[in-house]
């Protein structure tokens, strides 16, 4: 009985060539683009999980609570929070401290910045990456060890044999190899988010520069900058230490200053597989945006199944008889849905291998537009099986359920009498309605979304983006050393305009905030806590933002240069100037830029400030978040960015002029030079990204839309080959049966985009209520994606209504 199904199967639908390729065309494409989204998913699910004690792994959280404030939860913590906690905490079985620092290796002779992470000892007994040589328990046991990925290995060693090695710093300084693991899986957040593929011991000196400022941080409460992890005993939940976080933290603070009254300072424990999918700091991937993508797959799949829907319902009426003579002689229902089923499985199936082939061809170049990497394991045949078996089995069921359902259903004389043939109109007609829906509010949303990251990355962000060139890389002992050096010579370059120097530029997501308060504001009133940016006395000049009041600092005036050991020490008599935005002189509540020039700020624990400027506020972050009040301090102590103002005269030669300089002036430095509107798109990249797929996807939407279109259309024109033959010799042309014909099927087309419309303007609503500088959705948008669908819906009825249309009449009546 199969095999007799089977054949009539294979016969019926080679019978109908054009219908079978549609809906394998339409099948193939949807399975693919969900399996690709599906295998992507859940590797983004699947984060840090293949550890062996994942689950006891969490990451510490300092918090912050303060009354009228949003809670404030930071991923890095002091240096000395975690031997506290490994030490106070007998639920803590053992304790890892992460910090990374940017060593300069040669590589082939030539120098090179890399990342290597000083982390404590137990570390690879927490992340038990797999060992190719050395002994994970004691590769770091002590300062001078190092440990590396077999790719970076190869790197520097030229062969994975690289045990004893020394890896040679150009500071001088030499680490031994004592480990080589393979190299790190792509769901792994010190590969992606965080990556790192060298590492040593967090007492590791490296003889540059940094290893006094680390070990000054051994008993520094207040210095956040690396990241703690903590594996908990068997058992032990995290909501049993959670109350005993705050009396831990305030007996070690004792009697440090209170940042601001009423603060209440915590821990948390975030789980580490948790730490992908509720990112912090815009690392990661959000439940939000998986979510968004699961279900745009479901949705070019529903397309597709709509379809096969669609097209196997119009067909009912080539089968009718079929039916009729099967049932007539005994046939049972169930025989006759489980012929249906199987055609419809088999549709699936070979759907299915063209899905897994083009799923083999696209997905490299989907992973490319994600910008991400995902490892060869999760390409493999076994899982891309698994991944499209699945969705054969449910397309095939679902897609094969309802035609078996209605074509097996009706008696025998219904059916011998024709009148269920061409029956499902309105069932066809919702369909395609649901088609164009979906495919209209992608290309809405597509449109939308390109507008607002264009117009993120060119608002008005205060300073000119344009013609800034960056220079990175100096905070080293030869750079901090030498960038005055570099400024002045770099100063005397044609098509340079200005140099200055900061601790940071914008976009660079960093932030230095402190406290600060008028002298007359009332006893036990909160501090203001407000950005602080370190620059030189060039940068705001070189930045390019408007002075809007007063003046900005003066490198001919000496007392406009401060340090953090004048912060510190009260100003020591001295008066420190500052220069405030626009947006930090309304906080501070001071009335107008001209009023607030010449008044005094009090910094942190008393140390009073000078303004003598008020200027734009600056776009720091991204259009996601408000400008941000900011004081402006002109200090030497943390200068390790340039920032070059290139004149309109400009050109190459400059931009190569500015490389042979550095590297005069750095030859064991690398060059790192970016310019800062680049820097600044990198910002919205995410957004951009999540245009480029909205647009491919649909692309796809309408692309398997229009296959279901077309096949309807020539059911349509088949169908109706009488009634315009009819029409013809009573005096109809061409173009009124074409009419006609385009019109059948404008109507859903119609009525799609006035669903379409309210429901994209929601979507999109609540996607630009993300960001704080958006634009204004414009209605001439909506009406061009439905003048869009329109077009293409025309232009794919069009062809089979002028074939049709343009046939003899005597052929249309001599039909059937």
């Amino acid at each position: 009985m199969l095999m007799n199904h089977l054949r009539v199967a294979v016969r019926v639908l080679i019978r109908q060539r054009l219908y079978t390729a549609l809906n394998i065309t339409g099948l193939a494409l949807g399975i693919a683009t969900t399996a690709m989204i599906g295998l992507f998913v859940w590797h983004e699910m699947h984060f840090d999980g293949f550890y062996g004690d994942a689950g006891r792994i969490f990451r510490v959280l300092p918090t912050q609570y303060l009354p009228g404030h949003a809670t404030s939860r930071m991923t890095v913590t002091a240096k000395p929070l975690g031997p506290v906690l490994a030490a106070d905490l007998p639920e803590v079985e053992a304790m890892v401290r992460v910090a990374r620092h940017a060593v300069v290796l040669r590589d082939k002779g030539t120098p090179v910045e890399d990342r290597i992470a000083l982390v404590d000892a137990p570390f690879f007994r927490l992340f038990d990456f797999p060992f190719l040589a050395g002994d994970p328990r004691t590769a770091l046991a002590g300062p001078g060890t190092v440990v590396l990925t077999e790719g970076q290995a190869r790197r520097y060693f030229g062969t994975t044999e690289a045990l004893g090695l020394t890896l040679t710093l150009t500071s001088g300084a030499g680490l031994v190899v004592t480990g080589v693991v393979r190299d790190l899986p792509s769901n792994t957040l010190f590969s992606r988010d965080t990556p790192v593929q060298i590492w040593t011991n967090i007492a590791t000196k490296f003889q540059d520069g940094w290893d006094p400022l680390f070990a000054a941080k051994d008993t520094r409460w207040r210095d956040e900058f690396l990241q703690t992890f903590v594996m908990l005993r068997p058992g032990v939940s995290p909501a049993t230490l959670a109350p005993r976080f705050p009396a831990l933290l305030a007996a070690y603070r004792e009697g440090m200053e209170v940042v601001a009254p009423g603060l209440v300072e915590t821990l948390e424990l975030q789980p580490l597989t948790a730490m992908h999918t509720e990112p912090m700091e815009d690392r990661g991937i959000s439940p939000a945006t998986l979510t968004g993508f699961v279900g745009i797959a479901g949705l070019v799949l529903a397309i597709a199944v709509v379809n096969f829907v669609n097209l196997s319902t119009a067909r009912s009426s080539l089968r009718a008889r079929e039916v009729a003579i099967r049932k007539t002689l005994g046939g049972r229902r169930g025989q006759l849905v489980a012929q249906f089923l199987l055609e419809s499985m088999l549709l699936a199936l070979v759907a299915g291998l063209l899905g897994l082939v083009l799923v083999e061809l696209a997905m490299p170049r989907f992973l490319r537009l994600l910008d991400l990497r995902l490892d060869a394991g999760f390409l493999s045949g076994t899982w891309l099986v698994a991944a499209i078996s699945p969705l054969v089995l449910v397309v095939g069921l679902v897609g094969g359920l309802y035609p078996a359902y209605d074509l097996s259903r009706p008696r025998p004389t219904d059916l011998l009498r024709a009148r269920r043939a061409g029956g499902g109109g309105r069932l066809r007609a919702a369909l395609v309605m649901l088609q164009f829906t979906v495919a209209i509010v992608l290309g809405i949303a597509t449109v939308v979304i390109g507008q607002q990251t264009r117009y993120a990355s060119t608002q008005n962000l205060g300073f000119r983006a344009e013609g800034a060139v960056v220079l990175r890389g100096l905070d080293r002992p030869a750079g901090l050393a030498g960038i005055d050096t570099l400024r002045d010579a770099l100063r005397r370059i044609p098509g340079i305009a200005a140099v200055g120097a900061a601790a940071n530029v914008p976009s660079d997501r960093s932030e230095w905030t402190n406290n600060y308060r008028l002298p007359e504001a009332p006893a036990g009133a909160p501090d203001l806590l407000i950005r602080t940016e370190q620059v030189d006395a060039d940068y705001l000049q070189a930045l390019g933002v408007p002075l809007r009041a007063g003046r900005l600092f003066d490198p001919a005036r000496p007392g406009d240069i401060t340090s953090h050991a004048a912060l510190r020490a009260g100003g020591g008599g001295v008066t420190i100037p500052v220069v405030l935005s626009g947006t930090a002189v309304r906080r501070l509540g001071l009335a107008t830029p001209e009023q607030a020039v010449g008044r005094t700020v009090m910094y942190g624990g008393g140390t009073a400030l000078t303004i003598i400027g008020v200027v734009d506020d600056v776009q720091f972050d991204s259009a996601h978040s408000g400008f941000e009040p900011t004081i402006y301090l002109a200090m030497h102590d943390d200068r390790s960015v340039l920032l070059v103002r290139l004149s309109p005269t400009a050109d190459g030669a400059t931009l190569a002029a500015i490389d042979d300089t550095w590297r005069r002036l750095f030859p064991d430095l690398p060059l790192t030079r970016e310019f800062l509107d680049d820097h600044i798109r990198q910002v919205y990249a995410d957004e951009a990204r999540q245009g480029d797929l909205l647009a491919l996807f649909s692309c796809l939407a309408i692309l398997i839309a229009c296959l279901g279109l077309f096949g309807l259309a020539a059911f349509m024109a088949e169908r109706r080959t009488k009634e315009i033959g009819l029409r013809k010799v009573l005096g109809a042309g061409v173009a009124d049966i074409v009419r006609l014909l385009v019109w059948q099927f404008s109507k859903p087309v119609l009525v799609a985009n006035l669903i379409a419309w309210p429901v994209a303007w929601v979507l999109m609503g609540r996607w630009l209520g993300g960001f704080v500088y958006r634009i204004q959705m414009d209605p001439l948008v909506f009406a061009l994606a439905s003048l869009g669908a329109l077009l293409i819906a025309w232009i794919t009825v069009a062809g089979h209504a002028a074939r049709v249309a343009a046939a003899k009449p005597v052929q249309a009546l001599r039909y059937e």
